[in-house]
């Protein structure tokens, strides 16, 4: 028998591989963005399973990672189905390592009503929580549970602010008045970290928390 030629994929299918390699993520990545699995992901981007069939949270979530409009995504006119601004695609730092190698585990996607005001958007970076940084306990945001926590690298420093910082070469999140302590304790939250006391020595600033993402 001859061989049947394999059917060309649709080229709104083409179109989600294709923004999905421009903006740089693994099918993974994508798929935790939308909102499904990675093996719905790899059939969607095969041919396998048309965008037209997921359910309408798919289907949103999936236009939104990509920045694309409904209409894009199914291949076909839909009413009104802008849904709103490109959202800006931030790196996503597991550890102090990645940041100061600048070779992000991942990236997230931040919706422009998201962007804190007065916030550089080239400066802004996911950090995971927990992970292999140094914190106080007063933290307004959770250490126990998984986070992605927003900082704004290299920032002016603020009154009533929450950073990160460095001290003795560990990456450390503190609020503006633990600059004042003396000593000052920065508390591991991963096993193999010190607890540190700081006396008289202050931590280097490298960044100002804007935020956090709950996961």
């Amino acid at each position: 028998m001859p061989r049947t030629s394999k059917r060309p994929l649709p080229r709104h299918v083409l179109r989600i591989g294709e923004r999905r390699r421009e903006l740089g993520l693994t099918q993974e990545e994508l798929a935790r963005m939308a909102g499904f699995s990675t093996s719905l992901m790899a059939k969607i981007e095969r041919g396998a399973v048309d965008p037209k069939t997921l359910s309408a949270q798919y289907l949103v979530g999936l236009a939104r990672a990509l920045g694309l409009t409904l209409s894009e995504v199914m291949g076909e006119e839909v009413p009104g189905d802008d849904l709103g601004s490109v959202p800006f695609s931030l790196p996503v730092y597991t550890s102090p390592e990645e940041l100061e190698r600048e070779r992000p585990a991942s990236r997230a996607f931040l919706a422009p009503a998201e962007l804190p005001r007065g916030a550089v958007v080239e400066r802004l970076a996911f950090l995971e929580v927990p992970g292999r940084w140094l914190a106080t306990l007063d933290l307004p945001f959770p250490t126990a549970r998984r986070v992605w926590v927003l900082t704004e690298l290299r920032p002016l420093l603020q009154p009533q602010a929450v950073y990160l910082g460095k001290a003795q070469g560990h990456a450390a999140f503190f609020p503006h008045e633990a600059l004042e302590r003396d000593p000052l304790a920065l508390y591991p939250l991963h096993p193999d970290l010190p607890t540190l006391w700081l006396e008289e020595e202050r931590p280097e600033v490298l960044g100002l928390v804007r935020g956090w993402r709950v996961l």
